[in-house]
């Protein structure tokens, strides 16, 4: 039924176009919009077949164009026909050819595209003109010229369409990518709350184990003992299995792929501008990039610098600027990042990277920030055999990490 909508909707649509014309000659034979709306549909719309859609098309003008003609005119229905039919066999005739030509085979193609609608419009309008009977040099000529006007200008409208649509893909496509990147770098910072408990869990079993060991004589506290170390060690296998999980997952993404700091830095910056819109702040945000790494450990950049970002961010009251610069020096990647909010007490900077410490309150609630988003970030440094360094004053604060480059490229 929605093919048939569909057709039903080209075929009026090209037929109500065609109603706009010009005679450029005396007589019956004219040039209408239709025609370059006709040509745009075989090209575009692909799941119509062109010789079921061109007759029916010229089956519609005909009957259509009788009517308008009986309307406003004197003639009988033979002359009518007459009068009219010729018109309706180039739409067919043109269908037709668009089928031999390989119309839409070729369409990527600029110079195959326009040689085969100039050829078919050509032909299409030489059958009609026989048709009509009046067929001279001056006509000849004439259907030359417009088929070859017609046909570059259906593929100037065909590609500013075909423009228009590839960039509403890409659009949606780094859209999508953006969201992605977002996911696993959140991912990526939840693996860290992950590896955390797990060591808590080992922890509380090996003591759960040493209370069982040192109270044996005492059957009810060991069996307890025991007991709460055996469902200990079931809750570490579980984390084992998802901890397991989320590795595999990010090792996928981190070891398929390439990736520009350029192009982490137009993620990066999509997703802050967003965010500074929600916090409806007036926050300038810049990226120097003086080498354009290129990059196949990216999550842990990812995670850094949002972190890094929505601190500054938040370090900002409501107008602000915050500068993300990069540089590659003797094999290190070199970041920083620099923001001209409040600045952090010279007495506390020694206690920021450790985990649980905040000084941020949400408003609303009052409740503290879970105060781990330093420590995660220095503990990817870690792992990425870099560090981290910071320097804060009350023109703002400026972190700057080191990072091997052979740690982003395993």
């Amino acid at each position: 039924m929605n093919k048939i909508k569909k057709y039903l909707i080209v075929i009026i649509a090209t037929g109500l176009l065609g109603e706009i014309y010009f005679y450029p000659f005396t007589g019956e034979f004219r040039f209408s919009a239709g025609v370059i709306a006709f040509s745009l549909v075989l090209l575009i719309v692909e799941d119509l077949n062109e010789i079921l859609l061109a007759f029916f098309t010229g089956i519609f003008i005909l009957l259509l164009r009788i009517l308008i003609n009986s309307l406003f005119s004197v003639g009988d229905f033979t002359t009518l026909l007459y009068n009219n039919l010729p018109g309706a066999i180039y739409y067919i005739s043109y269908g037709i050819w668009s089928y031999f030509f390989y119309l839409r085979d070729n369409k990527e193609s600029l110079y195959m595209t326009i040689a085969s609608l100039f050829c078919i419009d050509v032909i299409s309008n030489i059958i009609e003109i026989v048709l009509r009977g009046n067929l001279s040099k001056q006509i000849f000529l004439f259907i030359i010229f417009m088929g070859l006007i017609r046909s570059i200008l259906a593929y100037i409208i065909f590609y500013i369409i075909k423009s228009k649509e590839q960039k509403a893909i890409e659009d949606e496509y780094l859209k999508r990518y953006v969201q992605l990147n977002t996911l696993v770098s959140n991912i990526q910072a939840e693996m860290f709350y992950l590896k955390k408990s797990m060591r808590d869990i080992e922890n509380v079993m090996s003591r759960s184990y040493a209370l069982y060991e040192k109270n044996k004589e005492n059957k009810e506290i060991s069996a307890e003992a025991l007991d709460i170390a055996r469902q200990v060690h079931e809750i570490k296998k579980d984390y084992y299995r998802v901890i397991d999980g989320f590795d595999s997952f990010l090792k996928d993404f981190e070891t398929n792929d390439i990736i520009e700091f350029k192009d982490i830095a137009f993620i990066i910056e999509s997703n802050t501008k967003r965010y500074i819109k929600e916090k409806k702040k007036n926050i300038e945000l810049n990226f120097l990039m003086r080498d354009n790494l290129s990059i196949s450990h990216y999550y842990s950049i990812f995670t850094i610098l949002n972190n890094l970002i929505t601190n500054s961010i938040d370090a900002i009251e409501k107008v602000g600027r915050i500068e993300i610069e990069e540089k590659v020096q003797d094999d290190f990647l070199i970041l920083w990042v620099r923001d001209n909010g409040k600045g952090i007490e010279e007495d506390l900077i020694p206690y920021i990277f450790t985990p649980g410490f905040t000084t941020k309150f949400d408003e609303k609630t009052g409740s503290a920030s879970t105060g781990i988003g330093l420590s995660h970030v220095e503990n990817i440094v870690d792992e990425l055999k870099g560090e981290i360094q910071v320097k804060s004053g009350k023109n703002g604060t400026e972190f700057k990490i080191c990072i091997p480059i052979h740690s982003l490229r395993r």
